[in-house]
């Protein structure tokens, strides 16, 4: 894992917290505080998993995925006059410009063809062990 994504996907974590607690400290109606836990939530687990995983990119396209949704929320919640609309916008906008860029740069850096080849060799060196005992 590279440094960009790393702290693509502690950025993304520390965001998806905030949204998730917008539903507690904006006035915002109950769709809104629902949006915004929930897509919050799912945020903050796909950040998570990018930050603990050996090959983030597919967590980086849903980061964005969720991004996505997060931003277009108020209008698809009807709470875009309410308070955690900003929240949802802005966190949503980060997220996703945060995440697709991390993506690209995965796809482009090859990093899943690379991570299945450290697999690979190293379950190799594992049956080696194995059959040589």
């Amino acid at each position: 894992m590279t440094t960009s994504t790393r702290w693509t996907g502690a950025l993304a974590l520390i965001l998806g917290l905030v949204t998730m607690s917008a539903s507690f400290w904006s006035g915002t109606t109950a769709a809104g505080a629902g949006f915004t836990l929930g897509f919050g939530a799912i945020a903050s687990l796909y950040a998570l998993w990018s930050l603990v995983a050996r090959d983030p990119t597919k967590d980086h396209w849903s980061l964005t995925v969720v991004g996505l949704a997060l931003f277009i929320s108020p209008w698809l919640g009807q709470f875009a006059g309410d308070g955690a609309a900003w929240t949802a916008w802005v966190a949503g906008a980060v997220i996703m410009g945060l995440a697709a860029f991390a993506y690209t740069h995965d796809e482009s850096a090859n990093v899943t063809a690379i991570t299945r080849e450290q697999n690979q060799s190293t379950y190799e060196m594992r049956a080696r062990k194995i059959r040589a005992h």
